[in-house]
């Protein structure tokens, strides 16, 4: 017989955005070639969705982290890195977000399908490929991946 769960914490990451990429196009017969590096791909975000077969925070209890998956990074020849997917989190309809340490109430969600964006995504990272002049044709320098925070919540079930 299962228990009914209705407080639990939750440890929520959003995915890192990938690093973009700086090279230097090369070829034989193509004189100063340029710069032809690609962006990286965004993190993916977290969302909290109500929905109306999931019955308690059971699977919350021994299990509290849940995290996103990270951005792919760019390459050379204009390659951009894949964007991950976003993550959603499945909770009963009826569940109420609280911060961990303000105890502020930041989402209510009532009916089946009600969504909230736990966790915002880090973006990637902008390469060399596509940004130069006639003037500066050097590669430079690459814009870093951004990171993102993680979130700590507690979870209320009200049934």
């Amino acid at each position: 017989m299962s228990q009914f769960v209705d407080e639990c914490g939750l440890n929520l990451r959003a995915g890192d955005g990938g690093a973009g990429s700086v090279s230097f196009r090369r070829e034989a017969h193509v004189p100063k070639g340029g710069p032809d590096g690609g962006d990286g791909g965004d993190g993916g975000n977290i969302w909290l969705e109500a929905d109306h077969n999931v019955a308690s925070l059971l699977s919350f209890r021994d299990h509290p982290h849940r995290k996103a998956e990270n951005g792919t990074h760019g390459s050379g020849a204009k390659r951009h890195g894949k964007s991950a997917e976003d993550l959603i989190v499945k909770v009963p309809e009826g569940t109420t977000i609280y911060d961990l340490y303000t105890e502020e109430l930041l989402a209510d969600l009532v009916g089946n399908g009600d969504k909230w964006l736990a966790v915002r995504a880090g973006r990637g990272g902008r390469g060399r490929g596509g940004r130069s002049s006639g003037r500066g044709s050097k590669p430079g320098r690459k814009q870093a991946k951004q990171r993102k925070a993680s979130k700590q919540t507690t979870e209320q079930a009200s049934k």
